[in-house]
This record gives structure tokens, C-alpha cells and sequence, in this order.
């Protein structure tokens, strides 16, 4: 029984040994899919969204502070795409959704993210939309670091943030370094890390 046993002990040292080292320096320069969501949170009493045909463009200054080229276009309608196939549908944003969307990409090397991030950014909501100031509020951790070219996606719930005079985050997806530093040439690796995002998230649906 010891013989069997140190046989198989051989055996298998002889055949890890031949087995591949992973190539870490190629799994070290993908990009990393996170998501993160409010587990209170039900996904299926929204039915309708809206999102900006812009991307912020974080870090960036002046009119370099938005995105509105193809390739911005390009990821936007990724999220439209995802969205319309979990069975919600866009509207214009005096529409009153029930969803609001926004996408960023980061453009410095590290940037923090704050509740309040979207602030300033051109086609995202005021917090003072419906006459008074709405907070925004993240009933998760919402601090990270990220690298240049990380694409982040926001959803927020509209549709009871007068009730609750607040806007609350109910999930994000955050790509890290999905597009390095070019969009124009990352632009599908952009949209593979989105469509991941919301693979990864089969709760996001209306029914």
C-alpha cells in the first residue's frame, strides 16, 4: 500500500513538472471586471433608463472633459444594447427613468472616487433636478484607485429619489486599465469589458 502510494506521489511530481508556467506577465496587463451592487436593491421594479450620448472624461480639462466622438458612441450604445436585452427601455431624460447611466473614463494615472463624482459632468443629472439639493448615497465602498484608461459605469435609482431625497447607486461596473491609454485603438476592449460587466450581473433585469 506504501508502494502505491509513493508511486502516485511520483507520478504526479513527474507530471506537474511538465505542466506550463502561466505567463504572468501577459495576465498582469488584461484588465480586471468588477462590479458591485446594492443587495436591497430590486432591479426588476425599474423599466426605464436613461443615459448620455457622452462619456466623462476624467482628468481631462476644458473641452477635453467630455467624450463625444465614434468611439465614445461605440460604448455608450454597448450599455444601450445590454440594457434594452435585460428588457429596459430608453428614454429621454424629461422623461422621468427609473435609471440613470453614465459612463467615465479615467484619464490620470490614479483618480479616488468619491460619492458626488458625477458632479459637473455634462449630460448627468443635478443634484438640485427636482428643485432641492439630492445627496448622493452608496450603500457600498466606493473609494478605489484606478489606472489610466479604466472605464467606469454608474447606475443610479431615479425613480425613488424624491421619496427618499436622495440618489442612491444601486451598481457600478468598474473596468481597470480596459482601454489603456487609447481609446481609439481599446475601443473593443472597452465594449468586452462592459458586456463582462453586465454577464457578470444576471440580477440587472425587469421581470
Amino acid at each position: 500500500m506504501r508502494k502505491l502510494t509513493f508511486l502516485s506521489l511520483l507520478l504526479g511530481l513527474i507530471f506537474s513538472s511538465c505542466r506550463k508556467t502561466p505567463n504572468f506577465d501577459e495576465l498582469s496587463s488584461d484588465f480586471v471586471v468588477t462590479t458591485n451592487r446594492d443587495k436591497t436593491a430590486d432591479f426588476t421594479e425599474f423599466k426605464t433608463y436613461y443615459i448620455s450620448d457622452t462619456v466623462a472624461n476624467l482628468g481631462g480639462t476644458g473641452d477635453d472633459s467630455i467624450l463625444t466622438d465614434a468611439n465614445a458612441k461605440t460604448l455608450v450604445q454597448t450599455v444601450k444594447d445590454n440594457m434594452n436585452a435585460r428588457g429596459y427601455t430608453f428614454v429621454s431624460r424629461n422623461a422621468h427613468p427609473d435609471l440613470g447611466l453614465q459612463l467615465g473614463i479615467v484619464k490620470v494615472t490614479t483618480t479616488v472616487y468619491y460619492p458626488g463624482w458625477w458632479d459637473g459632468y455634462y449630460g448627468w443629472y443635478d443634484p438640485w433636478y427636482w428643485g432641492w439639493y439630492y445627496p448622493y448615497y452608496y450603500p457600498y465602498s466606493t473609494y478605489y484607485s484606478y489606472s489610466t484608461g479604466t472605464v467606469i459605469l454608474n447606475m443610479y435609482d431615479l425613480k425613488n429619489a424624491p421619496d427618499r431625497q436622495q440618489i442612491t447607486g444601486i451598481w457600478n461596473n468598474i473596468n481597470f486599465g480596459a482601454i489603456g491609454s487609447s481609446l481609439s485603438s481599446n475601443v473593443q476592449r472597452g465594449v468586452n469589458a462592459i458586456d463582462q460587466g453586465f454577464e457578470q450581473s444576471p440580477y440587472i433585469k425587469t421581470n
